[in-house]
């Protein structure tokens, strides 16, 4: 248990104020972007739109000394990010931060998140205005995008660069792969809820069919157990040892039939980190 005596008095760990994470993270937002140097929705265009592949990377060593649930926490939290998309609305004059996540992967302050997610920048609909992406830390350090180092639109995955000045950050590292029945554990924001920690099992790994007509492809797939939902896209899925075994993708609804929309099971689809090794090593 993570509780501590002090004078009588019982000290447990601390709450998360998810709205002064928020607030926090527009006020940085807007500091960032009075200085400039924020990656333009164009720029993020060009680059996904090129889909490069293959990444110098400085990774860390994967751990092989089995965590606590707990601990697995702690050390994911420190490497886990929020990314924020900010965008004027056609109904207000105020800047909004649509947040999601994502993870460092080397201390220069590369991250990884989903294609979706740098997409929703690049190609914003609804009459929205992109203004900016960037990432906050748990520690609320905040740090603009400023390259799209690789990205793929099948797998839904993008290698971003922060503008660090200089600052090393903490970074997590790469299992091979995981099997099904495994133990996982993901990290991420769903509906706002900050660095919500979940539980499960591998459940499938399998060939995913997407896209329709001629446009139909196939790409792996990892479902897992563990609950997460909008915002958290692009966080990790952990192993017992804190690596990471992939990054979280979508979710895919299953009813009885079309005449009895009932939801029998939700499907959590992942990316498992075979795909990602492919996106780095090309």
């Amino acid at each position: 248990m993570n509780v501590l005596f002090i004078a009588g008095i019982t000290v447990g760990q601390g709450f998360t104020d998810d709205a002064k994470i928020a607030a926090d993270f527009l006020h940085a937002f807007d500091s960032l972007s009075a200085k400039g140097g924020i990656i333009s929705a164009e720029e993020v265009q060009k680059a996904l739109m090129a889909e490069r592949s293959g990444v110098t990377l400085d990774l860390a060593k994967p751990a092989s000394r089995e965590l606590t649930g707990h601990g697995v926490y702690e050390k994911a939290k420190n490497a886990t990010v929020i990314t924020g998309v900010a965008y004027l609305c056609p109904r207000c004059e105020n800047v909004h931060l649509s947040e999601s996540t994502g993870y460092v992967i080397d201390p220069k302050g590369i991250i990884v998140t989903n294609y979706h997610v740098t997409a929703s920048y690049a190609f914003m609909k609804d009459g929205n205005k992109p203004k900016g992406f960037v990432v906050r830390m748990a520690d609320g350090r905040t740090y603009a995008v400023k390259a799209v180092l690789a990205s793929s639109k099948k797998n839904d995955l993008a290698i971003l660069q922060l503008e660090t000045h200089g600052d090393v950050l903490p970074a997590i590292a790469l299992a091979d792969s995981a099997a099904v029945g495994d133990k996982i554990y993901i990290l991420g924001h769903p509906k706002g809820i900050h660095y919500f920690f979940s539980q499960g099992n591998v459940n499938n790994k399998y060939m995913e069919e997407v896209g329709e007509g001629e446009g139909k492809f196939f790409r792996e797939m990892m479902s897992v157990s563990a609950d997460y939902a909008t915002g958290s896209s692009g966080g990790p899925v952990m192993d017992i040892y804190g690596n990471v075994a992939g990054t979280v993708a979508n979710t895919r609804m299953f009813l009885h039939s079309d005449m009895n929309a009932g939801v029998q099971m939700v499907l959590k689809n992942t990316v498992p980190v075979e795909s990602l090794w492919k996106l780095i090593r090309k």
